[in-house]
């Protein structure tokens, strides 16, 4: 690695370091915005290029169109290869289709890759928002890390699923139903008094991968 970082411009070590510190003081990396305040550049593409020039010459890996996703590399490290996953405020109807924006983030959490496996790049922590699978030890004050999935085909019978439906947002069992139109969704007792749903009226968010419980 340090092959790699002596071959940087002042510049590139500059930001380099400065991504460092930023990780080591918030846990999470910088913005592409944070990063130009640090570097008293004003400019964003100026320091993007910055960022791109870092990731080709192997010192840091960042995911296109991802807010704080750069991480550092360091092949010397004893460290496993850590995702930044994003912690939500909430989920409602105003932010369905936006769960990541600025405003809806509390933090990034560093998380193993090889513990969740790459599917954690793909996930967010929530606060349990209902009490509907308690028989499943699944209750308000845990913390869920959710896979993003909407698909209706990437789902097995059997998963717990993230799902809003009439301005609810719901844990469920995921099956499949002989009618192609529907779904169902099982809880552990039937507040709603209804299992099956048209797909059309529920809004699959995603896949309950884990819980953290609070003791």
């Amino acid at each position: 690695m340090n092959d790699k970082l002596n071959t940087l411009t002042a510049r590139q070590k500059e930001a380099y370091l400065a991504i460092e510190s930023f990780i080591a003081e918030k846990k999470m990396p910088p913005t592409v915005r944070e990063l130009g305040e640090l570097l008293g550049e004003k400019t964003p593409g100026a320091v993007q290029g910055i960022v791109n020039r870092l990731a080709d010459k192997g010192v840091i890996k960042k995911e296109l169109g991802v807010a704080r996703s750069i991480q550092l590399v360091d092949s010397n490290s004893m460290y496993l290869e850590v995702a930044y996953v994003p912690e939500l405020k909430r989920i409602n109807k105003r932010n369905l289709n936006n769960l990541l924006n600025i405003y809806n983030l509390i933090a990034y959490h560093p998380v193993s890759v090889d513990l969740f496996g790459e599917e954690v790049k793909e996930c967010f922590f929530l606060d349990c928002p209902d009490n509907s699978l308690t028989k499943s030890n699944l209750q308000y004050g845990d913390t869920l890390l959710i896979h993003r999935i909407s698909s209706y085909d990437n789902f097995k019978n059997k998963d717990i699923v993230l799902v809003f439906y009439d301005n609810h947002l719901l844990l469920r069992y995921f099956y499949k139903s002989k009618d192609l139109d529907k779904v169902i969704l099982k809880a552990d007792s039937n507040l709603l008094n209804k299992e099956e749903f048209l797909k059309d009226d529920v809004f699959l968010i995603g896949k309950l991968v884990a819980k953290i419980q609070r003791f």
